[in-house]
């Protein structure tokens, strides 16, 4: 069965990228343009990973990871945020919301974020 993954950004151009990419390695991929779409789609579609981009309209990313944490038929995903705000007070916040993961979108490409979500899944799907 097919991991199923929730990409939420409001870059479209990154949003497709990285869409086709997960799907080309054989994800099953549900893509959000701003947080309050994310939050609809998300009660309906629980995914095995959400990554998350921080600074989007009308609802951010760290609103839907509050949403995603308050939830409990959510609290097993794995939430990535991906963004490029990459300063010490950015990450604190992401961490003590319960983020599972923080990269930096300029500093990775995304066969690298893709093998990033391969490894966390290992790990934290290995524990349930």
């Amino acid at each position: 069965m097919a991991i199923k993954i929730h990409i939420v950004e409001d870059d479209i151009q990154l949003l497709d990228m990285y869409s086709r990419k997960f799907e080309l390695e054989g994800f099953e991929v549900n893509v959000a343009e701003d947080g309050e779409k994310a939050i609809d789609i998300l009660e309906e579609f629980v995914p095995d990973v959400a990554i998350l981009d921080i600074m989007m309209p009308k609802v951010d990313g760290l609103e839907v990871l509050r949403f995603i944490k308050s939830t409990p038929a959510l609290e097993n995903v794995i939430t990535i945020m991906l963004t490029n705000k990459s300063d010490q007070t950015t990450a604190e916040q992401i961490y003590g919301l319960g983020a599972t993961e923080y990269l930096v979108k300029a500093e990775l490409t995304p066969l690298e974020v893709v093998n990033r979500v391969r490894d966390l899944i290992k790990i934290y799907k290995k524990s349930e």
